[in-house]
């Protein structure tokens, strides 16, 4: 058996959830013998109740040490904020000092942060998760740290399929190209992001561009039924909806209204000139203690449709797994999405979308499924845009079904080639942990020295 740690998770997001059992498939198909992984998440407590061992036996989830060991800014008191600079560089003395002192592993480190590193030195292969978070809008010093703790133990990442960047700030750059180096493998989901290591990775022939991982959990068998028959499936009535709120998108609150103003014309029309039943659902929803959840979005909409139409329209405000968000959405004659993973999901099943992007990893997806010409942008979509491409996609839904499904069986041949690439680090594993003299430890460890990140604030993705 061997052990794959995956990192910088967040379960409480189900979009996030779909990609760590995406890795998990990919990495399955990669290795004939058993996998066991343990998942290193930001609120593991949750996210164990939410995935339980007994219901993913081979899957244990534990606290984000780069969260649990090194302290961040998180208040206005300027003295404990002072202090937090020396106390993350004796951290990381320790930690490069891990196991060569009881006494020292004690007084740093607790009990179960000496067993999570404890599982890092002994991982066979350690994957930081595919997603959107090392890009800007966030502060990335969690994420900078977490790989320090991976240089640390000789344990260099595999990027699983991300969108990142680009990289302007310095820091960022100076911190992540070393990273970027010793990492024997990087999957990307776009061109745009293989753009933006420019300059950063010395051996770009390790950077693949490849569909996102959650591609590799579409429901094939019924995608290919569904593009064998000469007859569309049964319309159920019914349509899906994902919203979310978005802190960057442009004119601030401004934008934001002309975003929902944009949704509430979309449920209207579809109840009153199509006649269906929308349900609001999405992937960041009923968990309290997720910082997200696009349910109270929904309703902030709901509440202004005239009642005639809100009669005709429901927020599912529940928490769902992928399985069951995915078998939900099958009752859906097609989806209105602006997570992106939402998109993904419905595709998955053979379920039509009409796409709203927030960032580029949308936009570069419409164009590899067919969408480019019918995408919504957040920052600029206005009620009467987003009508006229509502009736342009309902009105072209069946040859849209089928050249989005054709391209789903595609994007989830792409996804399964990751496992492909990373089968020769299954098979050819080395045990070896790196000491003092890492090349490139000290270099990515200026920002703890220095103190250049703490006086920026961390934003949840």
């Amino acid at each position: 058996m061997k052990t794959v740690i995956v990192e910088n998770t967040v379960c409480l997001n189900t979009g996030d959830a779909a990609i760590l059992l995406a890795i998990r498939h990919i990495l399955k198909a990669a290795y004939s013998g058993e996998l066991r992984f343990q998942v290193f998440d930001s609120q593991p407590k949750v996210a164990s109740r939410l995935y339980s061992r007994q219901a993913y036996p081979d899957i244990e989830i534990r606290k984000l040490l780069s969260e649990s060991i090194f302290k961040y800014p998180y208040d206005d008191n300027r003295l404990k904020n002072l202090a937090k600079p020396i106390y993350n560089r004796l951290a990381l003395s320790a930690l490069r000092h891990c196991g060569k002192s009881r006494a020292l592993d004690e007084t740093m480190f607790s009990a179960e942060d000496r067993r999570s590193l404890d599982m890092y030195r002994q991982a066979d292969l350690v994957v930081t998760t595919g997603g959107t978070y090392l890009v800007e809008n966030y502060n990335l010093e969690r994420r900078l740290n977490q790989f320090r703790i991976d240089a640390v133990f000789g344990k260099d990442p595999v990027f699983f399929t991300q969108s990142l960047g680009p990289f302007d700030k310095d820091y960022n750059r100076r911190e992540l190209k070393p990273v970027f180096d010793r990492s024997p493998l990087i999957l990307l989901r776009d061109e745009r992001s293989r753009g933006h290591l420019a300059g950063l990775v010395d051996s770009p022939d390790k950077c693949h561009v490849v569909a996102d991982s959650v591609f590799a959990l579409a429901d094939k068998k019924r995608i290919e039924t569904l593009l064998s028959t000469d007859h569309p499936p049964q319309p159920t009535g019914r349509v899906g909806i994902s919203v979310r709120h978005w802190n960057y998108v442009n004119d601030g609150a401004d934008g934001m209204r002309r975003y929902m103003d944009s949704i509430r014309d979309i449920a209207t029309t579809l109840v009153r000139d199509h006649g269906k039943q929308v349900t609001f659902v999405s992937t960041c929803q009923g968990v309290p203690e997720y910082a997200h959840d696009d349910s109270k979005t929904a309703r902030a909409i709901v509440t202004e449709l005239a009642p005639e139409i809100a009669a005709h329209v429901d927020v599912n405000a529940e928490f769902h797994t992928p399985e069951q968000l995915m078998e939900l959405v099958k009752g859906f004659d097609f989806v209105v999405a602006t997570r992106m993973h939402m998109m993904i999901m419905s595709l998955c099943v053979g379920v039509p979308v009409l796409p709203i992007a927030y960032e580029f990893k949308t936009r570069e997806l419409a164009k590899r499924v067919g969408l480019a010409d019918l995408l919504l942008d957040i920052d600029t979509v206005t009620p009467d845009e987003a009508v006229q491409k509502l009736a342009a996609f309902a009105g072209d839904l069946e040859r849209l079904r089928a050249t989005n499904l054709a391209a789903v069986l595609e994007e989830h041949a792409s996804a399964m080639s990751a496992a492909d690439l990373v089968r020769p680090l299954l098979v050819d594993i080395s045990a070896d942990v790196a000491g003092d003299g890492l090349p490139g430890l000290d270099k990515g460890a200026a920002g703890l020295r220095h103190g250049d990140h703490e006086g920026k604030r961390h934003r949840v993705a």
